[in-house]
């Protein structure tokens, strides 16, 4: 390799940089520089073996994409990676997500939200707090004995069928390759996603978002679900068509939908948060401002994760989360 440095160009606290230096092993520490404000970055990035970035799109310009011709990884910390310019990004450098990183609160997130929808806790709150103590106004649902159904059985997923099952649910999940050794009562690929659909009390969508699983879920894969079904999205938002989901949920109140993610955020680009139907006007309807990963230790565990990861990829090791750029150039 012709670079020697692992630059980090993630904004990180005294904190954050310990444990990413300790998770990179003593063999690598003194090979990492934590860009600054007033940082040499020509010299730096041109000298720069892994790239280990959080929003990589804002933290490197791309008038430097040309001084990375030492670059052989670009780590990203976050999970998901589909807001990287992918076409743009030197063609030699491989990219690696940060997998499972921020698996195990995003999981408990997306329970905590089907749990809320079960119990009507948002609708009966907004009733009591103008004074309509009607205690039947709901007819409320145990999760307890309901199939709880995971399109994307990756970290996230793995970690929701766990809790699920530790809740009494039946867990249903479709991955790559059909095949998993964690306890579930049905596995299977993508291929099956209308059993799932038809399958599922709960869906949670936890997959990437791909040129292929854009808009995987329309008007009728949502046709396919239970009158009574509820839908969880705490991946990526276009993967559900907005318009069908909220048609769906307003001719039939019994089905229900939690997002965390949305189809226009801040968190890509510079817009504003908004939406294109009136999802807020809904009982049948939650969401949280793409907050489930925003939990107490949850940026060390992902730095010590990508720390990990980088040094299975200076070891010439098998390193996790490898991105094959087709699936993201969108058209």
């Amino acid at each position: 390799m012709s670079g020697n440095k692992i630059t980090v160009t993630a904004p990180l606290d005294e904190n954050g940089r310990e444990v990413f230096l300790v998770a990179v092993g003593n063999e690598n520490r003194d090979k990492v520089v934590f860009i600054e404000e007033d940082s040499p970055r020509e010299e730096i990035l041109s000298d720069t073996e892994v790239i280990v970035s959080f929003f990589f799109n804002r933290e490197v310009d791309r008038s430097e994409y040309s001084l990375l011709s030492n670059t052989e990884l670009l780590q990203a910390v976050s999970a998901g990676v589909d807001y990287l310019p992918f076409e743009e990004i030197p063609q030699h450098i491989e990219i690696a997500a940060n997998s499972g990183g921020w698996a195990y609160q995003i999981a408990e997130h997306s329970i905590a939200m089907a749990m809320v929808l079960y119990k009507r806790l948002v609708p009966l709150h907004n009733r009591l707090s103008r004074g309509d103590f009607k205690r039947e106004a709901f007819l409320l649902r145990n999760v307890s004995g309901k199939v709880f159904g995971i399109a994307g059985y990756g970290g996230i997923g793995k970690h929701a069928g766990r809790l699920a099952k530790g809740l009494g649910m039946k867990v249903y999940a479709l991955n790559r390759s059909g095949r998993t050794d964690e306890d579930v009562d049905y596995i299977g690929t993508m291929d099956e996603l209308d059993f799932l659909l038809e399958s599922s009390d709960i869906l949670l969508i936890a997959l990437p978002l791909t040129r292929h699983t854009k808009g995987m879920i329309g008007a009728e894969e949502l046709r396919r679900m239970k009158k009574d079904g509820t839908i969880i999205n705490v991946a990526r938002a276009p993967l559900i068509d907005e318009k069908a989901l909220y048609d769906h949920l307003a001719a039939n109140p019994e089905f229900q939908a939690g997002l965390d993610v949305w189809w226009q955020e801040p968190s890509w680009s510079d817009a504003s948060f908004s939406v294109n139907y009136p999802f807020f006007d809904l009982e049948n309807f939650i969401g949280s401002p793409h907050n489930s990963n925003y939990v107490e230790g949850a940026m060390e565990k992902a730095l010590d994760k990508a720390g990990k990861n980088v040094s299975a990829f200076l070891k010439g090791e098998k390193f996790a989360g490898k991105v094959d750029r087709e699936d993201y150039l969108f058209e």
